[in-house]
């Protein structure tokens, strides 16, 4: 690298650029964007914020090296010691297998399968070939009381999980057991796991002659050689799922996208499976196999609402006081638990970093990834939040609304982004409830999604609502049962035809019928 001059991050982040792609690196902006940062502390807004500040020598030290490195290929992962996964960052060491992204949905199933088993006594996941221990780690962290086991044959693996499940906090949460399969899990805890889930070594044998250097040279064969069909793991692991999960258990697991087929076909032939599944990852490939036990989990004991902040109210016929003191609740950024004319709901004000909307993920136990309809109220809304909007839309909208209707529509610029789905549109319902639609003229558009466990049915009374989000919330309005009792329909009005989404209270002929009108 050349010394001359002084060393900027500006000037770093360009030669580093320039460099790494004359060494073949297809990424070579990211490259050095993750070098730098490492190097430096900073993240990414960090160094462009500050271009023009020399490093120091030490910085420039560790660019000499983590350069040197990259241009030989190794991983970025393995030259910063680090990678984001979920909504926690683990440690990576050479040895380990590397955390991918497309993993991070193999969690959303296991998430799936805690929450199905949520009236278990305790709640066990089992985890074989933990690696990093980024899957444990972020179930344990995003489902706090859940016990995970985590396994893995490599002592390297083994030594890194510990140091990362350390370093999160969660020692008391997440055990790990250096051993073959799940040879070393005490034979006491076998049938009591809700789920088990791996990211076994699953590369088909004719796939590992192909793979990139990058993967090859650098990430241990024994964390990916599934053998001559990619299933040699995924064999055991299927003869250990029927004694290691509780009745009504689940079993997921990541495999090769050629060997999902056979994956499936293996375990509908082992038999007592009440399900099994073929799931694809976010780029459309065929990724998982979720399978559920035959059997049935345990049951709640139904809950009702604690003494605390909850407010009576008549959905009808509601007091100003009970709009005002919602609506403060809402423009102060808090969570209303709150009756709608389909089911009890959990909402937010659909505002511009308005901390209640994360809120609501966290209260529900469901992925931030996800994109809640927006409640309004009344249908001239439809003109201000909605673009490109067909005339048989508006005709479904001005017949339907207010009701248990919900439209899927391009979003107009009026639409906060972070209410956005990622291809620009947004979910919009006029409730029929005079009480929500006399909240959304008072605080505006209302993000707003069922008020439940997420995988529990949700409330269609308040005496349905579970404890834990009832006193999750800011405020619950009780106003006794919906008239509904049903989710909405939802319709996707983007297309020239429209394409329903979920079957509700609307039944799907009466659709057709208006938009064929």
């Amino acid at each position: 690298m050349p010394q001359e001059n002084v060393w900027t991050i500006k000037r770093c982040l360009e030669w580093t650029r320039d460099y790494l792609a004359s060494k073949g690196d297809d990424h070579s902006r990211l490259s050095a964007e993750w070098l730098l940062s490492a190097a430096t502390g900073k993240d990414r807004t960090g160094l462009y914020m500050s271009y023009d500040e020399p490093l120091d020598p030490a910085e420039l030290n560790l660019m000499h090296g983590f350069v040197a490195r990259r241009a030989k290929g190794e991983p970025l992962q393995y030259i910063s010691g680090k990678t984001s996964f979920r909504f926690i960052e683990v440690a990576c060491a050479p040895g380990v297998l590397i955390p991918r992204p497309e993993t991070e949905l193999l969690v959303d199933a296991a998430l799936e399968g805690i929450d199905a088993a949520a009236a278990a006594p305790e709640l066990r996941v089992l985890e074989v070939g933990c690696g990093t221990g980024c899957v444990s780690c972020a179930i344990a962290s995003e489902r706090p009381g859940t016990r995970v086991t985590a396994t893995d044959i490599s002592p390297a693996a083994a030594g890194l999980a510990r140091n990362n499940r350390d370093a999160l906090g969660l020692t008391d949460a997440v055990d790990i057991v250096e051993c073959d399969l799940a040879s070393g899990v005490s034979e006491g805890l076998m049938g009591t796991f809700a789920v088990l889930v791996s990211n076994p070594p699953y590369i088909p044998d004719e796939v590992m002659r192909q793979l990139p250097s990058e993967v090859a040279d650098f990430e241990p064969e024994l964390a990916l050689a599934g053998g001559v069909d990619g299933l040699d793991f995924y064999r055991r692991l299927l003869d250990l799922a029927p004694r290691a999960l509780m009745p009504g258990g689940m079993f997921a697991v990541e495999l090769h996208e050629d060997c999902l087929g056979a994956a499936a076909d293996l375990a509908r032939a082992q038999g007592g499976w009440k399900s099994v599944e073929v799931r694809r990852d976010l780029t459309g490939r065929t990724r998982f196999l979720v399978a559920v036990r035959e059997g049935e989990l345990p049951m709640a004991e139904p809950e009702h609402l604690p003494e605390g902040r909850i407010e009576p109210c008549d959905q009808s016929d509601h007091s100003p006081e009970v709009i005002e003191d919602a609506a403060s609740v809402l423009r102060a950024g808090g969570v209303v638990v709150m009756p709608t004319d389909s089911v009890y709901g959990i909402g937010a004000a659909a505002i511009p970093g308005n901390p209640g909307h994360r809120r609501i993920f966290d209260i529900k136990r469901r992925d931030f990834a996800q994109t809640l309809p927006l409640l309004v109220a009344d249908p001239e809304e439809l003109d201000r939040l909605a673009a490109d909007v067909p005339s048989w839309a508006r005709h479904l909208a001005e017949r339907l609304w207010p009701g248990a209707l919900t439209l899927v529509v391009r979003a107009s610029g009026a639409v906060p982004p972070e209410f956005c789905r990622e291809d620009g549109t947004v979910a919009l319902r006029v409730p029929d409830s005079p009480l929500v639609r006399a909240l959304a003229r008072e605080v505006g558009p209302l993000a707003v999604t069922s008020a439940n466990t997420h995988g529990m049915p949700a409330p269609a009374a308040s005496d349905d609502i579970e404890r834990r989000i009832a006193e999750a919330a800011d405020l619950t309005l009780a106003a006794g049962p919906t008239p509904a009792g049903e989710a909405s329909t939802i319709v996707d009005v983007t297309s020239a035809e429209p394409r329903i989404v979920r079957q509700g209270a609307i039944p799907a002929d009466v659709i057709e019928a208006l938009v064929q009108a």
